[in-house]
């Protein structure tokens, strides 16, 4: 199967390895900045062009990788469904859940598969955790205690300091620990969370989001772009038996700031594994396609991911608790 991969910088770079890795040909390239699009096309041998919806049509692709900013995720995720390709989008998955929805009518109407990126449900220390939870190795859970962050990627000027295209870290950065919270222990009640940025542009961001699961459990969710380097993830559940806790910093590989010689920084957690999560998961999506797996999420699971979002970002503007 071919890929078009649309996003060449950031985590653009990172699926187009990983597809390799898999045994897919990522054989076109597209992004507005056609010198970014011809240096990541000459490495793989493909070809680079500065039109992603051209690339969506093209009749020689099987699968459309998204790796773009989140409001153009939609425009996409429709432009290769009603092309008839497979999709898979990084996460968030649109910037809104009206967008999400329309997302997920256009792939069912199509008749083509559509994953989204939650790519912290295939770290294996996260994994690890969720089985040991499972197991009942901390007894009942009753609280969780997650952070994740470090600097602003890609620097001062980057989109993601732009709240209507970001949303900021409670948007782009700690989606990956709703997820992760409702992925283990259920369906969310309630939200509440103070935040920095959550209606404008702002030079850094912090986070701090509280939840009652349906399940009984109280987690505490912080994410942070407010360092001045670095990147670091942990995780802390307490359950009436025992506890669980995971540092990244305390891992032989651990989370870490990426070093770009040109261009801005940005940061991508790392874990000291054989097989990276970012492959695990096309490996998951590949075997959709292929109908010998189901995938450990879905479009609604990212659906949902968004839903748990925008009512943080409802209850920092509100200043008032968000029922789910």
């Amino acid at each position: 199967m071919k890929v078009a991969l649309i996003g060449c910088s950031g985590m653009g770079n990172v699926h187009a390895q990983m597809a390799t890795n898999c045994g897919l040909k990522v054989s076109v390239f597209a992004d507005k900045n056609i010198k970014i699009a011809k240096a990541i096309a000459k490495q793989y041998k493909g070809e680079a062009i500065t039109d992603g919806m051209a690339a969506c049509e093209r009749t020689d692709i099987d699968i459309v990788a998204i790796a773009t900013p989140t409001p153009t995720h939609l425009m996409f995720v429709k432009a290769a469904a009603n092309a008839g390709k497979h999709i898979f989008c990084e996460k968030p998955f649109c910037r809104t859940a009206s967008e999400c929805k329309e997302a997920i009518a256009a792939a069912k109407k199509a008749k083509v598969k559509l994953f989204v990126g939650h790519v912290v449900r295939y770290f294996q220390e996260f994994e690890a955790m969720k089985t040991q939870i499972a197991a009942g190795k901390i007894g009942e859970p009753g609280f969780a205690k997650l952070y994740r962050g470090g600097l602003l990627p890609m620097g001062s000027e980057s989109w993601f300091r732009d709240f209507e295209k970001s949303g900021g870290v409670t948007f782009d950065c700690m989606i990956h620990d709703l997820d992760w919270l409702r992925y283990v222990f259920g369906e969310p009640e309630r939200i509440f969370c103070q935040a920095l940025m959550y209606t404008k542009r702002v030079p850094f961001d912090y986070s701090q989001v509280t939840l009652r699961m349906k399940s009984g459990l109280i987690a505490t969710v912080i994410g942070t772009w407010a360092h001045p380097h670095g990147f670091q993830v942990k995780a802390e559940i307490c359950g009436s038996g025992g506890m669980i806790q995971f540092n990244s910093n305390e891992a032989p590989m651990a989370a870490m700031k990426r070093e770009v010689k040109t261009g801005p920084d940005w940061a991508l957690p790392s874990s000291p594994v054989d097989i990276s999560p970012y492959q695990l998961e096309w490996e998951d999506f590949i075997g959709w396609i292929r109908d010998t797996r189901t995938p450990r999420v879905t479009a609604h699971d990212a659906l949902r991911a968004v839903q748990m979002v925008e009512a943080a970002l409802q209850s920092a503007k509100t200043g008032r608790p968000v029922a789910l």
